[in-house]
């Protein structure tokens, strides 16, 4: 598994989005002498910068030139992707030594995306900076998250073949919205899967267990980068988790979702041909 320290570079942003992460919200501001003393102590190779909106801060790029001089060999800027419509902006950023990008996209369209970020011209924004990214000569590795919300659920297959277009490298699907079941959601989500398999795009899930998973457990991102992420998630176990096969590996479902909808729409997973080498993969 890749394991990035987390560098947190303010909340300020210049979206509102409807589901913003609550915790980055209350996270004091960074003073740049706290965060360059927290880069000298290099646990991996990876640093990822976050927000709020990491583009805006004024430390950018100090943090940046910092990680690289401390060795970090990988240094991931999760974004909103607004600021690289600015092609200049994104070959700075590029130049001063970070070549991933982890960028968030709410729909196909900018109705949907304006107004789960409800911030009018955000989706033109990050369009062309997707298009800038995708335009930019060198080597670079683009993610797009997609927030799995009530208001979008519909549309995923539509923002997966948006992504694909810009030729990302990788996409993740992103259970966030806990007042949505996984009932009307699962299909839309398996479809959107299948989509980008069928364009052999990598693609993941966060937020799905396992048991809803049947034939794609492979694709469930807790499987690759563990629980800890930026995005904070309280996973519980349930009544038929101790009857599932996959009960060492899988985390549950989020207990804000359970408090919400019950168990009853899920079952143990008894057998599958795949198991042991999801188990030994952990191993």
């Amino acid at each position: 598994m890749l394991q990035y320290k987390e560098i947190f570079l303010g909340s300020q942003c210049n979206n509102k989005c409807l589901y913003c992460p609550i915790c980055h919200k209350d996270l004091p501001q960074p003073d740049l002498h706290s965060l360059l003393d927290s880069l000298k102590k290099r646990e991996s190779d990876n640093v990822a910068l976050y927000g709020g909106e990491p583009t805006l801060s004024k430390e950018l790029f100090p943090i940046i030139d910092a990680a690289r001089k401390n060795g970090f060999r990988r240094i991931k800027l999760i974004t909103n992707g607004r600021a690289f419509a600015d092609a200049q902006f994104l070959y700075r950023v590029a130049a001063a030594g970070c070549r991933l990008f982890e960028i968030t996209l709410w729909g196909p369209h900018p109705p949907l995306h304006d107004h789960l970020t409800r911030t009018a011209g955000s989706f033109q924004e990050t369009i062309r900076g997707l298009e800038n990214l995708a335009g930019f000569p060198e080597d670079k590795f683009v993610c797009i998250r997609i927030p799995v919300c009530r208001e979008n659920y519909t549309d995923l297959g539509n923002t997966v073949a948006t992504a694909l277009g810009f030729g990302v490298n990788r996409i993740v699907l992103s259970f966030d919205d806990h007042a949505l079941s996984f009932q009307p959601a699962l299909a839309h989500i398996l479809n959107a899967i299948n989509i980008s398999i069928f364009n052999r795009t990598w693609i993941l899930t966060e937020g799905v267990p396992f048991c809803l998973m049947a034939g794609l457990e492979h694709h469930l991102g807790e499987m690759y980068q563990g629980l800890t992420t930026i995005y904070e998630r309280t996973f519980q176990k349930h009544r038929y988790c101790t009857e599932c096969i996959y009960k060492e590996l899988c985390p549950g479902v989020e207990g804000a979702y359970l408090k919400q909808f019950g168990d009853a729409e899920f079952s143990p997973v008894t057998v599958n041909k795949h198991f042991q080498d999801m188990k030994a993969f952990y191993e």
